[in-house]
């Protein structure tokens, strides 16, 4: 069977139509409901596709299908035939953009199957500085059901203006920090009376509680997250395979933000030091090469069970800069840009040592040195990738986030 709509292109389709009130009411109450976007002979095949492949491409390998549990088809097991078309349909993306105020891009495409038995989740939030799903600062989940999100199946619970418990510390800074939730002043959840094939749009702060049902099928639904262009995820964007971004057509490639076979191998990090003149930038003399270079090297996945909310560096790249500073931990960072290396991806990333003391702790060593861009220009030579990192790190268009790593962060926003 073939799903109904056509792909989405905005050259080509008007837009949905969220009105400005409508963008009031979200802004305030952190969810927008559009009813009905999928008919039910999509929502009947996008369930038959999802059932099918949880049996043999759910990446909880450790799990016996359908024992109850909740099970995940998702990543880059969207590159299977007929999945990737729900991510780029027209009212999604539509409705997704008019929210953000930005064109999006995709950064988890995630279908869950909670077969009967399950008993639910707990109340949470899907805002997390360490994961490359949840650590933008503008982004939105975009839920859409396969099964009525009732009573039976289980529904949906979101707590109203609950996307305000967090909020900026500084808004006018460089990189975007934010306060722990105060959960105090969460309001009462309510159930928003999810149906087939309606479209929740929720921001990526908003609390939200899926208790279990008394259903003896299995519920199903599509749970995608978008973040603008201009605000990437601070851990790092899921790394997409080519299967998956050629999935897409045409005009949906645009949301796919990242693309790449080969692993990520390795990663840098890009430390600035504000002076009273120019910006300088940290490198390191490597004695094995005996060259200079951004800190870092070889670094490994953080949570490698997640596998469709995988990418984030930032623990290991803490560990292996750490050492060859000499300091005890860098507080965080920020994701800049993926760098092909030899024989696989750099991810990099930056961190600005506002308040000098990485700056003081550093100084005394004889394999540091700070350069200005001009001076790294010199020594580097023009072609250098290094430029290009410096480049995109000032630009002050892009919208960047604390990242931390998952052994930070969990402790401080559990």
């Amino acid at each position: 069977m073939k799903i109904s709509f056509t792909p989405f292109d905005r050259d080509k389709n008007t837009q949905i139509g969220i009105s400005a009130e409508e963008i009031a009411n979200y802004r305030e109450n952190g969810y927008h409901i559009i009813r009905g976007v999928l008919p039910s002979e999509d929502t009947a095949e996008y369930l038959r596709l999802v059932e099918n492949y949880v049996r043999t491409d759910r990446h909880e390998k450790d799990r016996n299908y359908p024992e109850p549990a909740k099970y995940t088809v998702g990543g880059n097991t969207m590159a299977k035939p007929g999945l990737a078309s729900i991510a780029e349909h027209p009212t999604v993306v539509d409705g997704v953009e008019s929210l953000l105020g930005a064109p999006a891009h995709l950064t988890a495409y995630v279908a869950y199957v909670r077969t009967p038995g399950n008993p639910g989740g707990g109340t949470h939030c899907d805002y997390k500085r360490w994961r490359p799903a949840g650590s933008s600062m503008n982004w939105i989940f975009a839920i859409i059901p396969m099964n009525d999100f009732d009573e039976e199946f289980g529904p949906l619970l979101v707590s109203p203006g609950s996307h305000k418990l967090i909020s900026r510390i500084d808004p006018h800074a460089p990189i975007l920090d934010v306060t722990a939730p105060d959960k105090d002043k969460m309001a009462p959840f309510i159930d928003p009376g999810l149906k087939t094939g309606d479209l929740l749009l929720m921001d990526g702060r908003t609390w939200h509680l899926p208790p279990p049902g008394s259903a003896t099928v299995n519920r199903c639904g599509f749970f995608l997250k978008y973040c603008a262009a201009n605000a990437p995820p601070a851990a790092g964007y899921f790394p997409y395979t080519n299967a998956a971004y050629h999935a897409m057509s045409d005009a949906g490639k645009r949301l796919i933000p990242i693309h790449f076979d080969d692993p990520i191998n390795s990663a840098r990090l890009l430390i600035e030091k504000i002076s009273e003149a120019e910006p300088e930038f940290l490198l390191r003399r490597c004695a094995e090469t005996d060259s200079w270079e951004l800190p870092g090297g070889e670094a490994l996945e953080e949570e490698e069970r997640v596998g469709w909310d995988i990418g984030a560096r930032i623990g290991a790249l803490q560990s292996i800069a750490g050492k060859q500073l000499q300091v005890d931990e860098i507080p965080w960072m920020s994701y800049i840009d993926d760098i092909q290396s030899d024989g696989g991806v750099c991810r990099v990333y930056g961190y600005r040592d506002t308040d000098g003391n990485l700056t003081s702790s550093v100084q005394e060593l004889d394999h540091c040195a700070w350069f200005t861009a001009s001076k790294l220009r010199e020594t580097l030579g023009e072609d250098h990738a290094v430029h290009a990192i410096v480049r995109s790190w000032q630009r002050r268009d892009i919208v960047r986030g604390i990242g931390k790593a998952g052994r930070q962060s969990k402790q401080q926003f559990n």
